[in-house]
């Protein structure tokens, strides 16, 4: 056993960065080490995504636990990769994963395993039956159920979200709602949900968007977060305007979860990429960095029911200042920071450090 020493950058702690005298955590199979951090390094305990896909078989469009380690990750929740067709072989395998995975369940039985699906299961069509019995069967690691609006039209939509909610209640779990392509109006959308239930891609561009005609946030909308409805980013390649989320921001409408929306397609890609880019921009955005992250290692976790311990977990976050462009699917933000993993300590083991870092 081996102890190495963090001097310099901030730390994260409780819900804030604070200045690094330094910092001690002990590691498995290493040698002493002191590290003189470069100006400007975050130390956080690890990442954590809040909506993203994670592979299993069945499911190419999921990214690998292993992968999502590899950039500093070590607690995700599958946004409803699997339907009940799926889901249980899916959890077996992700309760063996060195990483935390939690998810939620979508309400198609076939999930995202073909995506784009070009016939996905009619809301008639859905057992709620086995809807039931996997939540029953889920234990703590299943959330609720997830709805994909904008596939098929108004009705298919309106009928999911019948489903979901059915579903929700009897289970007593929550509901996660996809926003974005829909032809519901915001407000048909928003009286299926209740408090504590998530709406991810809150701040997309495309049509069921939250503005309202003079481009301001729906007043019906921003009633539903006042009294509990939780707001999930939600990244992805589609699913997020620069110009919906400032005037949101510009409201106070922030959202409580910073998330990737990671697919195999968008791995390692802008604009998605990994956490590290998904947070790089939102702190080109305009959030505080204590903003950001606690929407990652206080939220997130809280709603996980979840604990990183900081004495067996690190990540070194270290910024480069050079000019980057943020693109959404239909503007550009141009920032000047991108935070990269550069060491990382995960259940007191060594899983990366950066080669200059070696030396």
């Amino acid at each position: 056993m081996a102890t190495w020493g963090f001097k310099g950058g901030l730390k994260w702690f409780n819900s804030g960065f604070v200045e690094n005298k330094e910092v001690k955590i002990d590691v498995i199979n290493e040698l002493d080490r002191e590290f003189e951090l470069p100006d400007g390094c975050l130390i956080v305990p690890g990442l954590v995504d809040f909506h993203c896909h994670v592979w299993a078989p069945g499911a190419l469009v999921g990214v690998t636990d292993i992968e999502y380690l590899s950039s500093g990750v070590v607690a995700v929740v599958d946004a409803g990769t699997f339907g009940y067709d799926g889901w249980a072989n899916a959890d077996r395998l992700w309760q063996n994963s060195q990483i935390e995975i939690r998810s939620w369940l979508s309400v198609l039985p076939e999930g995202l395993t073909l995506h784009p699906n070009p016939n996905p299961t009619k809301p008639e069509n859905i057992s709620m039956e086995r809807l039931l019995e996997t939540a029953s069967l889920s234990g703590q690691r299943l959330y609720g159920f997830k709805v994909r609006l904008g596939q098929r039209g108004v009705e298919n939509d309106r009928g999911l979200l019948t489903v979901a909610r059915e579903a929700a209640e009897k289970s007593g779990l929550k509901m996660m709602v996809h926003l974005t392509d829909t032809s519901l109006t915001i407000d048909e959308v928003l009286d299926t949900l209740r408090p504590g239930d998530i709406l991810t891609h809150p701040y997309h561009g495309k049509k069921g968007n939250i503005l309202d005609a003079k481009g301001k946030v729906a007043t019906c909308f921003l009633d539903a977060v006042e009294k509990g409805l939780l707001l999930d980013v939600g990244q992805g390649s589609k699913h997020f305007s620069w110009k919906v989320f400032k005037q949101a921001i510009s409201e106070g409408l922030k959202p409580h979860f910073i998330s990737s929306d990671l697919v195999r397609n968008t791995w390692k890609k802008p604009p998605v990429d990994d956490m590290s880019y998904i947070v790089s921009r939102f702190i080109a955005g305009g959030l505080s960095k204590d903003e950001v992250f606690s929407s990652l290692l206080n939220n997130a976790t809280d709603f996980m029911g979840i604990k990183i311990d900081p004495t067996k977990n690190l990540v070194v976050l270290q910024p480069d200042y050079s000019k980057i462009s943020y693109s959404d699917s239909e503007d550009i933000l141009e920032g000047n920071i991108r935070y990269s993993p550069v060491i990382q300590i995960f259940n007191g083991k060594s899983i990366f450090v950066a080669d200059y870092l070696s030396k």
